[in-house]
This record gives C-alpha cells, sequence and structure tokens, in this order.
C-alpha cells in the first residue's frame, strides 16, 4: 500500500506541477508555446470491413515500425474487425462516427493492453513500474541528469518521469478503403487498353488520433482498483475489474488522403528496370499513408513536436538527436517566452533554423554526454543559449518562385525547387557538421514569353523553354542567401504564319541571391548565363527539315547573359 500511495501522490503531484508551469503562478498565457517536451507513446489500429483487398493490406499494415522518436505500446493484433457494415457506422463523408471507434478501442482492451505494456503486467495479473523506470530515464536528458543528481533523491527522481509519460498515450486509427489494383481501377473507368500503361494499388484512406486519457482521477481508480502489488490479498477480483474497465480514449484529430502506390508496366519508357513485387507495392502503400498522417499530425499537434533548449551557438546547438527523430536538413523555430508589464506570458519567435549535424543519442543518458545536433540558421534575428528554445516545425522541402527574366532566354518564369539535401544529408554526414550538404536543391524551371523579329517581315515569335539542374544556397546572414547553380535545358520557338518550329539544347549556369520578406518568403535576383549547345528545324509532325538550324544568325540576343527576379516561396 505504501508502493500505491506515492504512486498516486507522484501522479497528482506532476499534474498540478503541469499546471502551475502553464498558468505561470497565476500569470495569463497569450500565444504561449511550452518549451516542455516529453516522448509521446503511440498504438497503431488498423480497421478491417473485410473489403476488397483490405486483408491483403492489413497484412502489410501489421508490419509497419513505429519510428524511434516515439515510444511503442504495441497490441496483440493491430488489425480490429468492427463486425459491422461501413454504412451504419459512417456519416456521408465516410467518416467514422467517434463513437463506434471509441467503442471498437474499449471492446479490444486496447487501453488495457497500453497500459499493460507501461505497467509490466504479468502473466499473473500484477504489475511492476519496471518499464516506467527505463521510459523515464530513456526520455531523459543531461541536463535533466544533473538536476537530479543535485536532488536529495538523485536518479529515482528521472525514473519517476516515466509515470508522466503515461498520460502521453495516442492510439492512430486506421481505415482504408475504396482500395483496388490497377486492372480493377481501369475496368472500374472502362479505361481502353492502349492506356493502361500503370500496375499497383490506389485506395482511400482515413485516420483518426486519439490520446488514452490518464488524468489524475483516471489513475487513482487505476492504482485504488486494478494495481496488484506483493501485498494485494484480492488479486483475483482486481484482474476481473481491469479486464472490464473501460478507458476513456479522446479523440483530438482527423486525417484524409488519397494513396496511388504504383509502377510503369514493363516495356512503358518510364518502366522500372526491376519491378516491385504486388507484396512490396502494397506495404509502400501502408507506408506512405502513415508517414502523410505523421507529418500532417506533427504540424497540427504541438504535442507531437520536438523542443529543446539552445545549449550553444556559434554554431546554433541542442542537445537532441535521432532519439527525437531529428533528421538533416530538418526546419526549427527558435522562441523566446517573454512577459508584458501587465503579467501576460507570450512566445516570441526570434529565427528559423535548419539541422547540419545530427547525433545518434539513442541511449539512456549517464550525465556525461556532451554531443549537440548543429544548426544553421536562415532566418530571423539574433539567437542566444539564455533560455531560448526550439521546436519542430516540418516543412514540405518544396520551393515556388514566379518572376521574370530579361536578357538571355527572357519570359515570364516559374520554377520549382526539392531538398534532395534531406536525403544526401542522412546518407553522407555521418553524425558530422555537413554544412556542404545542406539546402541543395533538384530544380526544375519553364518559361514563356513573345517577342517581335523582323527576318524581311515582322512576326510575332513565342519561345517556350524549360530546364532541370542543381542549386545550392549559402546564408552569410540571417536574412540573406546566395548560391550557385547549373542545369540543361530545351527551348522550342513557334511563330503565327508556319507550323514549323525551332527545337534548340543548352546549359544555364549563375548565381541566384535571396532577401527574406518573411522567413518563407523570399525576393529572388540571380544572374544567368545561356550557352547554346544544338539546334534543329522540325515540321509539325516532329521531322526534322534542318539538322543543324544556325540559332545565332536570328536570336543571337537570346543566348549570353540575363538577369531574373522574382518571389520564392517556402512550404
Amino acid at each position: 500500500m505504501k508502493k500505491l500511495s506515492f504512486l498516486v501522490a507522484l501522479l497528482i503531484s506532476s499534474c498540478f506541477a503541469f499546471a502551475q508551469n502553464v498558468e505561470q503562478s497565476g500569470k495569463k498565457v497569450k500565444n504561449y508555446v511550452s518549451s516542455e517536451y516529453n516522448r509521446n507513446t503511440l498504438t497503431l489500429v488498423g480497421l478491417d470491413f473485410s473489403e476488397n483487398l483490405s486483408s491483403q493490406l492489413m497484412t502489410k499494415f501489421s508490419g509497419l515500425a513505429i519510428p524511434d522518436k516515439y515510444y511503442d505500446n504495441p497490441l496483440q493484433s493491430k488489425v480490429l474487425k468492427p463486425g459491422v457494415g461501413r454504412d451504419g457506422v459512417s456519416n456521408m463523408l465516410k467518416q467514422i462516427k467517434p463513437e463506434a471507434i471509441e467503442g471498437w478501442l474499449n471492446d479490444n482492451k486496447v487501453g488495457q493492453q497500453i497500459l499493460s505494456t507501461w505497467f509490466n503486467r504479468q502473466p499473473d495479473g500484477s504489475f511492476n513500474v519496471d518499464v516506467l523506470k527505463q521510459r523515464g530515464l530513456f526520455n531523459a536528458d543531461d541536463n535533466d541528469f544533473m538536476v537530479a543528481g543535485a536532488s536529495k533523491r538523485g536518479e529515482s527522481s528521472l525514473m519517476d518521469m516515466g509515470l508522466q509519460l503515461v498520460n502521453q498515450s495516442y492510439a492512430l486509427v486506421f481505415d482504408f478503403y475504396n482500395i483496388m489494383d490497377m486492372n480493377q481501377y481501369y475496368d472500374a473507368n472502362e479505361v481502353e487498353t492502349s492506356k493502361r500503361v500503370m500496375n499497383g494499388y490506389r485506395a482511400s484512406m482515413r485516420a483518426y488520433l486519439y490520446k488514452l486519457e490518464f488524468n489524475d482521477s483516471v489513475a487513482a481508480v487505476f492504482f485504488q482498483d486494478y494495481w496488484i502489488g506483493a501485498q494485494s490479498t484480492d488479486k483475483q477480483a482486481r484482474v476481473n475489474a481491469f479486464n472490464e474497465a473501460e478507458f476513456p480514449f479522446v479523440p483530438l484529430s482527423n486525417h484524409y488522403g488519397e494513396l496511388l502506390s504504383t509502377q510503369f508496366n514493363p516495356g512503358q519508357t518510364l518502366a522500372p528496370k526491376v519491378q516491385k513485387t504486388k507484396d512490396e507495392l502494397l506495404a509502400q502503400l501502408a507506408q506512405m499513408a502513415f508517414d502523410k498522417v505523421m507529418n500532417e499530425i506533427e504540424k497540427r499537434n504541438e504535442a507531437f513536436r520536438v523542443k529543446a533548449m539552445v545549449s550553444s551557438v556559434k554554431p546554433i546547438a541542442a542537445k537532441i538527436g535521432k532519439k527525437e527523430g531529428l533528421k538533416f536538413d530538418q526546419r526549427y523555430f527558435v522562441y523566446e517566452n517573454r512577459e508584458r508589464r501587465n503579467g501576460d506570458v507570450f512566445s516570441r519567435r526570434v529565427g528559423v533554423i535548419k539541422s547540419m549535424k545530427v547525433v545518434d543519442n539513442r541511449k539512456v543518458t549517464t550525465g556525461t554526454n556532451r554531443s549537440f545536433s548543429e544548426f544553421y540558421q536562415i532566418a530571423g534575428g539574433s539567437v542566444d543559449n539564455y533560455g531560448m528554445f526550439i521546436e519542430q516545425h516540418n516543412d514540405a522541402g518544396l520551393n515556388i518562385f514566379l518572376g521574370t527574366t530579361i536578357g538571355g532566354l527572357e519570359g515570364f518564369t516559374g520554377r520549382a525547387e526539392y531538398y534532395i539535401s534531406k536525403i544526401l544529408g542522412e546518407v553522407a554526414s555521418g553524425g558530422k557538421n555537413a554544412q556542404g550538404l545542406t539546402a541543395i536543391k533538384l530544380y526544375a524551371e519553364g518559361a514563356f514569353g513573345k517577342k517581335e523579329y523582323d527576318f524581311g517581315v515582322p512576326e510575332d515569335f513565342s519561345f517556350a523553354r524549360w530546364s532541370v539542374g542543381l542549386n545550392k544556397d549559402f546564408y552569410p546572414l540571417n536574412f540573406l542567401h546566395w548560391g550557385p547553380f547549373i542545369g540543361y535545358g530545351m527551348e522550342t520557338i513557334t511563330w503565327e504564319s508556319d507550323t514549323d518550329k525551332i527545337l534548340s539544347d543548352f546549359i544555364e549556369m549563375g548565381a541566384r541571391v535571396g532577401v527574406n520578406l518573411a522567413h518563407n518568403i523570399q525576393l529572388i535576383g540571380s544572374a544567368n548565363y545561356y550557352m547554346l549547345l544544338s539546334s534543329e528545324g522540325q515540321d509539325s509532325d516532329g521531322v526534322v527539315i534542318e539538322e543543324d538550324f544556325q540559332y545565332k544568325d536570328y536570336f543571337d540576343d537570346r543566348m549570353g547573359f540575363g538577369v531574373s527576379a522574382g518571389l520564392r516561396i517556402m512550404f
């Protein structure tokens, strides 16, 4: 009974302490971002309505792995069979009613299974705190360890952290429907044989995030009525009470997605050299669904965003790493909590940073670890380590530029950029500072323009070009970046009086400079150089009618130097 009383008292005191932190001793909080972060626990659940291909997909869903940044409280089976038709439990948007999901979670004893993992339930129904201790230590960082070392209870206070983590247990429920292989999809949409070029699978998906509510009142009932320790005399009654209990699940968010896991058929131009198997494509579909939903959850739910205090500057560093799921070139915001004269507490975003060194900290802290992950700054003001903290804010790794090019291959210009550095850095950095691999982008650019030329008779010519290439950004100042680029492109020239056209290809290179208007919007200017490779004339059917068209004799103003200017938005 002493252990029981201690656990109940500990939980209530921790909840009270958390409430005080939020209230800041009676002060009002507005636009407030907490600097506290603890690891969440995730349990995956799949619903199988016994529809087309659902059992095959659920088999692959059961093999999904929980990322390192979460604790895994697995179920005996990740797949639940509702035993009813979909129409009776969903609305017109095919969203399943919350009360139905909560009922299935309790019918299948999901709450019991989660708590059995947390409290290391034994075959005889007894509980212990071994997992709480282990996870409490793993959750702690070196700062926690040093603070605990200065307290009377020492390292045992770190173990108590595990109890605070129980109330951060989440169940993520997936429902896949309209599952079809591509042949079924083609048949359903009466696609003609010549256009049936893909194989694989497509499906619709909805996911529902629930929190297992383990607040002080729920915990009190658990410890008083269900806990079985060495001194318990009514073990069987407690076992029965625990097995029959219903635990509260609170709905937090819904997510929707259309999924496509396909490849071109053998013989098609873009077909892979080695075709993926049906099993591999189904597994890919399940993984795509999980990745999409987790990315949305981390954006929408603060409890899922990693946070850490700024440990040092030059470079900016923090004690997070692979244990918290940190990835190379991942975006974080830097915050500082301040207080107004009237007592209101608010959070001010100081800067925006991205990771350039990711340390492997996937071990229990001993207080001696001096490894830091490092970041470079892409926006904002001066960052210091006197109370500032960082918070995860994932970006899509995609930029869109809209502007114009004057001189050279001029015209209205659009460009899409994707950060391949996120992939390169993960492979090549090896936990070292790899600033040279940051902000490397693959870009695709297109432009269109019209101009009058007089080759005996004045006539309007239309110019359309596209190019692909690589671009690297450097950040010498917080508000400014620059970077070189190089690419390959093609141009098509047409004119009104004829159906013939001129095709050419070229190399482009130069440097771009950007000034921040906001952390994700920049004014971009660039100096470009275009070098012609070849040019030919074609008729309307694409037949070459002039192999070596003398481009420079007609359009000598379109090669050489040019400048571009416009706005870039980062997503």
